[in-house]
């Protein structure tokens, strides 16, 4: 309430970067998506068993076509809106206001396609009947106020919030979803718990005072320029849209439903990684906007941003590539084992994808996002070819080699470009080869191991994580020590 005002800066002063509440917003956020990710990972496991990979590969694949149309519903918008928010929080009102009537009237306009694609049966009445609910989070996406939270750094509650909708959706689940009789109503549920996280985030900015509910009033009031500085970054989601989707949805049509379930499987699987990039990217956006002047401070910011990706992306990786199958197995059971080895494959893409996180997400509140843009395309565009030619002849694989080839790509841009334009450019090597020396130690020495020891991989999993965690300890103690009497101060 009251105590949002002084908050509140006259417009043109930036407010400081604060490391403190960078750190404090970074440890509950992970904090909370890591609890999240254990729910989620509950949902999956249940949903999975009750209902195989042929269903799974029906709602996976509607819920492609139907994220491949969120670019148009929210294209770059929130970014932009987030960015003058990090930079003018006075005008919190207004930009919300615009950004909800925008996202409204497009979602309204999209939504209208996805019926009529639907009366089209593109793949059969269940995966029509899919597509008209699962289009309806069309208006989560331009309802949801996260964005704005995130401008303000007041994360903390509502990431709690979402983590106890998640938590309540898992009951709900198991007392109403059995069977793949029941695949449309686990979309009804989803959808419906994903709007209670709209709703919280509305109320919650109410009770700041950041935000005036009952008059919001609509506007199209500087709708014009705020679309103008959108247009890159919603480029950028689509481009990243084709790499998620593409393998996914020509899947469907090249090799049927239960490879769908499989890959789509071991992909979302793959991209539970992402609450972490998820959770800093969070903590630091309103940093990094703040920090575009000062050339010393957004360098030591970015290095610090890049060292702690590689710190948490490249053990992931080396320990889902020895466990992975395993992993699949004891969660989604025996019907699910292709998927084990798509995901073992697809986890050493977490650190091709974490170290070019590091290395290109800053250029947004940069304001860069023109150069995110280009490399993004240039990736997308190789997954599209790699898909194309790839999938039909080898299925699964070839998605997987589409994943591969879009993120390689995605790093050799993203380095190149800050290096040879020298935006706040620090070396890379410094910051990952730590990481990467003890998850490779990590590896060889579990690799040694006799093969008798595998019947106990979950034994060995927990010795990799405690012998990464240890060398983390050791390198990055001043930076943990730091981080942790933030968290504590708070």
């Amino acid at each position: 309430m009251s105590s949002a005002a002084p908050a509140i800066k006259p417009t043109g002063e930036r407010p400081r970067v604060s490391r403190r509440r960078i750190a404090v917003n970074f440890l509950t956020l992970a904090g909370t998506n890591v609890c999240g990710l254990l729910v989620t990972i509950l949902i999956s496991v249940y949903v999975r068993r009750a209902m195989g990979p042929d269903a799974i590969g029906q709602v996976s694949w509607a819920m492609a076509a139907v994220a491949y149309l969120t670019v148009l519903v929210s294209p770059g918008l929130t970014l932009v809106g987030q960015r003058g928010l990090a930079r003018s929080p006075e005008k919190s009102q207004s930009v919300i206001a615009l950004v909800l009537t925008i996202q409204t009237l497009l979602a309204c306009v999209v939504y209208a396609f996805v019926l009529v694609a639907a009366s089209l049966e593109p793949r059969g009445p269940a995966v029509s009947v899919l597509l008209v609910i699962q289009g309806v989070t069309l208006f989560v996406t331009a309802w949801n106020t996260g964005w704005a939270l995130q401008a303000h750094e007041r994360m903390v509650v509502p990431s709690l919030a979402a983590l106890a909708f998640n938590i309540l959706q898992l009951p709900a689940l198991m007392l109403l979803v059995h069977g793949p009789d029941d695949l449309a109503l686990y979309a009804i549920l989803t959808v419906a718990f994903a709007f209670g996280g709209v709703v919280f985030n509305i109320v919650y900015l109410a009770r700041r005072d950041i935000l005036r509910p009952l008059r919001l009033r609509a506007t199209l009031a500087g709708a014009r320029g705020m679309l103008r500085e959108a247009w890159p970054l919603a480029l950028t989601q689509a481009a990243l849209l084709v790499i998620a989707n593409s393998s996914i949805l020509l899947l469907g049509f090249t090799h049927g439903d239960d490879a769908v379930g499989q890959f789509a499987s071991a992909y979302r699987l793959m991209l539970v990684a992402n609450v972490v990039t998820a959770a800093l990217w969070n903590a630091y956006f309103p940093a990094f906007v703040r920090s575009e002047d000062n050339h010393d401070q957004a360098v030591r910011l970015s290095r610090e941003y890049l060292g702690l990706l590689a710190w948490m992306g490249l053990p992931t990786a080396a320990l889902g590539w020895l466990f992975g199958r395993h992993v699949v197995e004891l969660l989604y059971g025996l019907a699910f084992a292709p998927a084990g080895q798509y995901f073992e494959w697809l986890c050493l893409a977490i650190a091709l994808n974490f170290v070019n996180y590091g290395v290109v997400s800053a250029l947004v509140p940069w304001g860069r996002g023109d150069l995110q843009l280009r490399m993004t395309a240039a990736a997308a565009a190789l997954n599209l070819v790699v898909t194309a030619i790839a999938v039909p002849l080898y299925g699964a694989w070839g998605a997987v080699a589409a994943v591969f080839a879009s993120e390689l790509l995605g790093l050799a841009l993203g380095i190149a470009t800050r290096r040879r334009l020298g935006l706040f450019w620090h070396p890379i090597l410094p910051a990952v080869l730590p990481p990467l020396l003890c998850s490779a130690a990590a590896v060889a020495i579990i690799s040694a191991l006799p093969r008798t020891l595998d019947r106990l991989w979950w034994l060995e999993l927990g010795g990799g994580a405690l012998l990464v965690g240890l060398c983390m300890l050791v390198l990055e103690r001043h930076s943990l020590r730091y981080a942790w009497r933030a968290f504590r101060s708070r």
